[in-house]
C-alpha cells in the first residue's frame, strides 16, 4: 500500500501535470526513488516551487485520497501496476494514476471502441449509435464513452442494455456524478463495466478538465466512433487525440445540407472511415471475432507455442524468411514478428497475442521495423512484411 501511497503524493502535489513528473522519470528509477530523494537539482521543468514541494514528505494528503477511494469502493490502479491498460500506455501524456469503480475488464484482450458525439442528439442519430452499439456489444466489443448526455449516454446504454460492457471516463472526481441526469447510467455502468478518471476524489467537473478526460477515451479504444458532431465540439478532440496516436476514426455520415453536425463529415473529409453500421467497424479488426472465452485463453496460448515449436522443428517446416544480410539487424523479437507477418498480413493485437509480447512494446518494435523498411502499417493497424 506504500507503493500507492507514494505514487497519490506525488500526483497530488502535481494533479495532472504530467509532464513534471514524467521529467522526473527521466532522472529517477521508481517512484521510491522520486519520494526518498534529498535532492532535484538539474532536472528540466524542476524549479524552485517544484523543489519545494518535493521536499515535503508529508503523505498525509495522499491518505486521505487513499480513504475517500475505500470509501467509495473504488480501486486506484498505478502506472506500474501489472493490470494498468497497455493500451493507454501507448499515449505519450498517460496518466499516472486512475481511480476506479467497478471492474476493469482486460481491455488489452478486446476490441474497445471510443463512442463521442453532440449532447444534442438528434432521432437519426440516437437510431444509429444505438444501433451499432448493440451490434458491437454482440460481437464483445467494450465501448468507450464520456458519460456525457447526448451519444455518449445513448452508446453507454446501447451496450449495457444488450448485456455487453461499457466503460466512462469521467473529468471529476469518483464521488461527483456530471451530468446529474445520467446518475442511473452512473450506477449501471459501475455494475456492468466501470467508471475511471485521473481526477482525485472531490474534484468538480471543471471545464478544463474534459479535453484532459477526451485523450484518456481516445487511448484507451483501439478506434473511436463519432456521430453527430458539430465542427467546433468535444468530441472532435476525442477524435483528434486518436488520430495522433494511431487509432482509427470512424464517422457517421450527415446530411450535407445539415450545418449544425457537420463535423462528422469533415472527419471522413480527412480521411475517416465512413461508417453505416458496426460492421463497417468490425471488419477493421478481423481478429476480435477470434477472441475466445477468458478461461480458454490460457490453455490455448500455450497449446498453440508448443505447435509452433513443433513446426519449427519439423523437417517440412517452410524455410525462414529472415536469413541472410538484410536481417542480420533484427534482434530476437522483431525476428519474430518478422516471421509471423511472413505468413500474411496481421493486425498489431493479433501479433501481441501470437508473439506474446505486450501490446505496448510490439507497437514500438513495428514503429522501428517500418523506419528500417522491413514492414509496412496498412489501414486499421494491420501490418505487412516487405521483403
Amino acid at each position: 500500500m506504500e507503493h500507492v501511497i507514494y505514487w497519490l503524493w506525488l500526483t497530488t502535489k502535481f494533479r495532472v501535470a504530467n509532464a513534471k513528473i514524467t521529467q522526473l522519470f527521466e532522472r529517477f528509477d521508481s517512484i521510491e526513488d522520486i519520494y526518498f530523494s534529498k535532492s532535484y537539482n538539474n532536472i528540466y521543468g524542476i524549479g524552485e516551487k517544484e523543489k519545494a514541494l518535493l521536499a515535503d514528505k508529508d503523505t498525509s494528503k495522499a491518505e486521505r485520497v487513499l480513504e475517500q477511494t475505500a470509501r467509495l469502493r473504488g480501486k486506484i490502479i498505478v502506472y506500474d501496476d501489472e493490470c494498468y491498460p497497455e493500451l493507454l500506455k501507448q499515449m505519450p501524456d498517460a496518466p499516472y494514476v486512475l481511480y476506479v469503480i467497478g471492474k476493469i475488464p482486460e481491455l488489452d484482450k478486446v476490441l474497445t471502441i471510443g463512442v463521442v458525439g453532440t449532447r444534442r442528439t438528434t432521432e437519426y442519430g440516437t437510431v444509429v449509435t444505438e444501433r451499432i452499439c448493440r451490434d458491437l456489444a454482440k460481437e464483445g466489443a467494450v465501448t468507450i464513452s464520456g458519460l456525457a448526455a447526448g451519444i455518449d449516454a445513448v452508446g453507454a446504454w446501447s451496450t449495457i442494455e444488450q448485456g455487453g460492457i461499457a466503460v466512462g471516463v469521467t473529468g471529476c472526481g469518483l464521488d461527483v456524478v456530471y451530468p446529474r441526469e445520467n446518475a442511473e447510467l452512473y450506477t449501471a455502468m459501475a455494475r456492468q463495466g466501470c467508471i475511471m478518471t485521473e481526477f482525485p476524489p472531490g474534484t468538480p467537473p471543471a471545464r478544463n478538465n474534459f479535453p484532459v478526460r477526451n485523450r484518456v477515451i481516445a487511448g484507451l479504444s483501439r478506434g473511436v466512433l463519432v456521430t453527430e458532431a458539430p465542427a467546433s465540439s468535444g468530441a472532435l478532440i476525442t477524435a483528434r487525440y486518436a488520430l495522433e496516436n494511431n487509432r482509427d476514426v470512424f464517422a457517421v455520415p450527415r446530411d450535407v445540407t445539415d450545418t449544425a453536425y457537420s463535423g462528422t463529415n469533415l472527419l471522413i473529409q480527412q480521411g475517416a472511415k465512413l461508417v453505416c453500421g458496426a460492421e463497417d467497424i468490425l471488419n477493421e479488426y478481423p481478429y476480435a471475432r477470434k477472441i475466445e472465452p477468458k478461461k480458454e485463453n490460457a490453455v490455448k496460448r500455450k497449446a498453440d507455442e508448443k505447435r509452433r515449436d513443433v513446426k519449427k522443428d519439423a523437417p517440412d517446416a517452410p524455410k525462414s524468411v529472415i536469413k541472410g544480410e538484410r536481417f542480420g539487424s533484427l534482434n530476437d523479437e522483431e525476428k519474430n514478428i518478422v516471421e509471423l507477418l511472413a505468413r500474411g498480413n496481421m493486425h498489431i493485437d493479433e501479433i501481441s497475442r501470437q508473439t506474446l509480447i505486450p501490446a505496448g512494446d510490439v507497437n514500438t518494435k513495428l514503429v522501428m521495423l517500418e523506419m528500417k523498411g522491413f514492414v509496412k502499417r496498412l489501414p486499421g493497424g494491420i501490418y505487412q512484411i516487405i521483403v
